[in-house]
């Protein structure tokens, strides 16, 4: 999409929602991971401030960037995306689904 938005004139400029064919939960997301690694994956749905306890406490983010994390996070909750037409509209081709992207990218999910 971002070699078509730079060499296109037909679509320079546009502002586009990019989404893949499908829309997936966080627990969908896990149950594929575990089918792909093997490996038991759970997803642990955390409130707002755990979430931002661990970002800084565990993942040792600065403030500023769990700031961004959590709102985005909260956006999503509030405001789901879901799936558009507009990949396989500019590129003439379908988007690359989640299981291919895992699948491509599998040695990245395994320990």
């Amino acid at each position: 999409m971002a070699a078509a938005a730079l060499t296109r004139p037909d679509i320079a400029g546009g502002t586009y929602t990019l989404t893949g064919p499908e829309a997936v939960s966080q627990p969908e997301l896990a149950a594929r991971l575990t089918v792909l690694t093997g490996h038991n994956v759970r997803y642990h749905n955390l409130t707002p401030d755990e979430l931002r306890n661990h970002l800084i406490h565990n993942a040792h983010m600065p403030t500023w960037l769990v700031d961004h994390v959590t709102e985005i996070q909260q956006l999503a909750i509030a405001r789901p995306e879901t799936p558009t037409p507009t990949v396989s509209d500019i590129l003439g081709r379908p988007p690359r689904t989640l299981d291919a992207f895992l699948h491509e990218h599998r040695a990245h999910f395994s320990r």
